[in-house]
């Protein structure tokens, strides 16, 4: 089945009612789609694309938006004909986007208009690309302008039928080996995922879900799709900065749940505790749920967030490679009586633990979680032998080190790899060391992640320098600042030995204890 289908019902079904509200509270702007309109425009995009420009079953289509009704339009609009969509991390830099289409060929290039700048910088290297096409007022003379899809007047049903096992998307996951890894979904594996993750809450058409996480991100588009199948709203916040603009979305909107990671979840926490947001002046009664996920949740922002706020605190485990979201989940009376817990898998999925020999291991005993489920990757895109590391007998082993209790609750003790999770991104130590080590004054490097109170976990440089060389922290921030994402650039530089074993490997545990006492990747 194409998931897509899930849209084409709700058109049918329930055409004037509203499946889109776009909000932009920096701007004072909303606007709404129904779903007979959000329908409507997925098949003018996807008859643009297919008719036009000869964008055929299998093909891959980039896709760089920041949040906003046509991040979802054209992703539908793509998936609808059977190309498979690539969404892209609006915090990609051009060599990130070039890296990406090496990987996927993509034969069409769809972004926003704050993208254009950097998508010129990158075009003479995306050598498959044979139309790009770009939203807002400037287009350059050899690209397409979104007005021109826009202005298509074909929006006739276009829908594909699409078998389980065929391609849906290939999304680009944060690795612990230096590079993004290619995920490649399936129509079949995200449908297992609407259905799994639909059945962690229970969900009606009334409901209302709140998109403020990045949607390339997998928690926050998979956490929504339940929705979309029962036919409730979605509302987008565009440019999210602010605790109140949830709280006024909430009542406004009548929403129901949102997906949140530590830092917001601090903000707000904070602006409560200071008396700059006062919960009564709000009507919140129809929030049911704040979802936390992305990454570990220090217990007392757990309890904080129970005594402060009216709605009931669920925490998702996931990884993109098995469906994201709730692939396990903690409910909100267990929270507290199972401290540190991810909780138990939820439908459909089977986890173990598992020893180096691929042999389960007795409650209480660490080892490796594996999960087993329809919601599965296919693989990692052209990349089998990666593919076969990582999917053994049926069972997707994600680097993550765990105990289960007697109970069969799961704790996630460590990371097996030293990837660093900082306000719900992932990010690679190796890339950031890759780039430090081109520093002329720079001898060696270790990057490790440093506990945070907002972000659970900064980036930390550790630089050792070359003999007789001074160089001030900010010349090594801003040196990094030249070549990586914001997100990956060290927020705490300190200048001293970097320690390695006598085969060279960097002994990360033996710094983390130095800097902060604890030899895991990371505390909860």
């Amino acid at each position: 089945m194409n998931l897509a289908n899930y849209l084409c019902a709700n058109a049918l079904k329930h055409p004037k009612k509203v499946s889109l509200i776009e909000r932009h509270p920096a701007k004072d702007q909303r606007r709404t789609l129904t779903w007979e309109e959000f329908n409507a425009e997925t098949n003018r995009i996807g008859n643009y694309l297919k008719k036009e420009l000869g964008i055929k079953k299998g093909d891959c289509v980039l896709h760089m938006f920041n949040n906003s009704i046509e991040w979802l339009t054209t992703y539908f609009g793509i998936i609808k004909i059977g190309a498979v969509v690539v969404p892209l991390n609006f915090r990609f830099i051009e060599s990130d986007i070039i890296y990406a289409a090496n990987i996927a060929e993509p034969t069409a290039f769809l972004f926003g208009p704050e993208f254009l700048d950097l998508v010129l910088k990158a075009r003479d290297r995306l050598e498959t690309v044979r139309a790009f096409i770009a939203m807002g007022d400037e287009c350059p003379d050899d690209m397409i302008p979104f007005s021109a899809i826009q202005n298509y007047t074909d929006v006739e049903e276009c829908v594909a039928p699409m078998e389980d096992e065929d391609d849906l998307a290939v999304m680009f996951t944060s690795g612990t080996t230096g590079n993004a890894k290619p995920v490649v979904h399936t129509h079949g594996s995200l449908n297992a995922t609407t259905i799994g993750n639909g059945l962690s809450l229970p969900l009606t058409m009334e409901d209302n879900f709140l998109i403020v996480l990045p949607l390339y991100h997998s928690g926050s588009l998979f956490m929504w799709f339940p929705y979309l199948a029962v036919g409730a709203t979605g509302t987008l916040i565009r440019e999210y900065r602010q605790p109140k603009w949830l709280l006024e979305a909430i009542q406004e909107e009548k929403a129901t749940a949102f997906l949140a990671v530590v830092p917001m979840c601090v903000d707000l926490l904070n602006q409560i505790e200071n008396r700059e947001i006062d919960l009564s002046q709000y009507s919140l009664s129809s929030w049911k749920y704040i979802i936390t996920g992305a990454q570990p949740v220090p217990q007392q922002i757990f309890s904080k967030l129970m005594f402060h706020l009216p709605c009931r605190i669920v925490h998702a485990y996931g990884t993109t490679e098995a469906g994201g979201g709730a692939t396990w989940t903690v409910y909100h009376d267990d929270i507290l009586k199972k401290p540190g817990s991810i909780g138990l898998p939820n439908f459909g999925v089977e986890g173990r633990i598992l020893d180096g020999e691929g042999k389960e291991v007795s409650p209480g005993e660490l080892g490796e979680i594996a999960i087993k489920t329809p919601r599965l990757m296919k693989g990692y895109y052209k990349n089998p032998e990666l593919t076969e590391q990582c999917i053994r007998d049926g069972f997707f082993y994600t680097g993550d080190l765990a105990r289960k209790d007697e109970d069969g609750y799961y704790y996630v003790v460590d990371r097996k790899k030293d990837m660093i999770t900082s306000g719900g991104e992932n990010i690679y130590p190796v890339e950031i060391e890759e780039v430090l080590h081109e520093h002329p004054d720079v001898d060696d490097v270790a990057v490790i992640g440093y506990p945070d109170k907002r972000f659970v976990e900064i980036v930390m440089a550790v630089v050792q320098l070359k003999e007789g060389r001074s160089v001030p922290e900010e010349s090594i921030i801003a040196f990094c600042k030249s070549r990586l994402a914001m997100y990956k650039v060290p927020r705490k530089v300190v200048f001293d030995r970097v320690v390695r074993n006598p085969t060279g490997k960097l002994l990360k545990t033996v710094l983390r204890e130095k800097y902060f006492g604890a030899k895991e990747a990371f505390r909860l």
